[in-house]
Parts: structure tokens; C-alpha cells; sequence
């Protein structure tokens, strides 16, 4: 996890007004929370105890959740070209594209590699997710 030792006035220029606004227009947490629901949701489909029809295509897609709106869009411009934007990008962009891979390969009948891809690149990648939302949400508490 990246160690932020300067205030985000020195580091990306940016007051305490300019955080506020940030603050008021993310909900940090609820991002998080979202998409640990999915890895539960997902997790229940990898060990067979849901079989409702899913599609990778849209899962793939890193836009598709609020977080990924957020990253795409210009909520997250005062941090674009960090560190941590960059690690919370990467991370939540895999965290999607490992996603779709599990499904396409419980649609191929290949549970075993399902589940491994699973319990690795899908768990790493929101943890990864997850720390660097706790990262940004420790620079926007920052004054």
C-alpha cells in the first residue's frame, strides 16, 4: 500500500475545498462494498450454489459500476496521474476482466479453473481495489 507522508494541497495541488467536494460526490465505502457483494455473488456461481444466467461481456466491462464512472470519468481528475489513481485504475479494471474470465470459464465447464482464477488474480485484484479506495478516502480525510 502506498504510504502518502505529504498532505494533498503539496501532492496534487488541491485544497481543503477542492476534498470536500470529492468527498461529498464519492461514496468510497459503497464502492467497496459493491463489489465485495459481487465476489460473493460471483463466489456463489464458482461453487454451484446459484445457476442464474450470467454474462462476461458486461462484467468485462470496467465502466460499468459506479467506481468505474468515477475512474473514467472527471470525479477522479484531481488525482488522475497519481500513484494510487493509477494502482485503483489497474486494480479495479482487473478486477472486472477476471470476473469475465471466471464466467467464461464456468460456461465452458471448466469449474476448477474458475475457482482458481477465483481464489488468485480475482481476490488480488479487489484487495487491490480495496486498498487503494482506503488510500484515497485517507487523502481526502487529510486537511
Amino acid at each position: 500500500m502506498m504510504a502518502v507522508s505529504v498532505g494533498m494541497q503539496g501532492f496534487f495541488g488541491l485544497g481543503v475545498q477542492p476534498k470536500r467536494e470529492m468527498r461529498s460526490r464519492l461514496n468510497l465505502v459503497a464502492a467497496a462494498e459493491a463489489h465485495i457483494l459481487w465476489k460473493t455473488r460471483l463466489g456463489h456461481h464458482v461453487h454451484g450454489s446459484i445457476r442464474e444466467p450470467l454474462e462476461s461481456a458486461p462484467l468485462g466491462q470496467d465502466g460499468i459500476c459506479q467506481l468505474g464512472n468515477w475512474i473514467n470519468g472527471s470525479v477522479f481528475d484531481p488525482l488522475r496521474g497519481s500513484d494510487v489513481y493509477q494502482q485503483l485504475s489497474d486494480a479495479h479494471q482487473q478486477f472486472h476482466q477476471m470476473g469475465a474470465l471466471i464466467i467464461e470459464k464456468l460456461k465452458a465447464g471448466d469449474r476448477n479453473g474458475a475457482e482458481k482464477t477465483f481464489l488468485n488474480e480475482y481476490s488480488q485484484a479487489l484487495r487491490h481495489t480495496i486498498q487503494s479506495l482506503i488510500e484515497i478516502n485517507k487523502i481526502l480525510q487529510e486537511d
